[in-house]
């Protein structure tokens, strides 16, 4: 069975996160047939990131929580993963669901053996999940996993990751067209940047 480590810094008082955690727990729920390792809430920091990563079982790493050009950010507000630390990855993928760190990180780590995903733009994450329907909310769900379950299948080139976000992406903007006249268009913009914004480090 694989294993795969989920990163997820969030704290209570920060709602910026929610949705973010929110993000974490889909990617465990949806990662069938793999077992999921969880470092989350305020147990995720960057100490606590090398340790679960020591663990050579383990196939990568999902990291969520806020992103810089530079690092993804632990729950005490300090650099969890940046280019200081990136070899604990060794040979295995880390995929960072944040902010900015196809800027800067993602690059930083081309000379790594492991393979790193991240996305150089701010991500629009401010939808509140319970205000959406619930089919729009599988199909986000499906969208904002689609990366993480492609490099859990053994996918590994950009175009083909791509690829999967593309398709779970047009399901979501084909539903919104059929069935909203809202037209949640932070969640269709969260679609467009997880795929055209999408750095790999190789």
């Amino acid at each position: 069975m694989a294993r795969f480590l989920v990163f997820a810094a969030w704290t209570p008082e920060d709602a910026a996160l929610w949705n973010s955690r929110w993000m974490a727990e889909q990617t465990m729920r949806l990662a069938a047939g793999a077992e999921a390792v969880s470092v989350e809430g305020g147990e995720a920091v960057r100490k606590a990131l090398e340790s679960a990563l020591e663990d050579s079982a383990l196939q990568g790493v999902a990291l969520f929580g806020h992103g810089l050009p530079h690092a993804v950010m632990g729950s005490d507000h300090c650099e969890a993963l940046d280019a200081g630390n990136a070899a604990c990855v060794g040979p295995r993928w880390a995929h960072a669901m944040a902010c900015n760190t196809g800027a800067a990180l993602v690059p930083s780590c081309a000379g790594q053996p492991g393979l790193f995903v991240g996305y150089e733009v701010r991500l629009i994450v401010e939808w509140t999940i319970e205000a959406l329907p619930e089919a729009l909310r599988e199909l986000l769900a499906r969208l904002v996993t689609a990366t993480t379950l492609g490099l859990l299948a053994g996918v590994r080139a950009r175009a083909d990751l791509q690829r999967r976000a593309a398709a779970a992406a047009d399901e979501l903007t084909a539903w919104i067209l059929e069935n909203t006249e809202e037209g949640y268009l932070g969640v269709l913009v969260l679609g467009q940047q997880l795929v055209e914004r999408m750095v790999v480090s190789r």
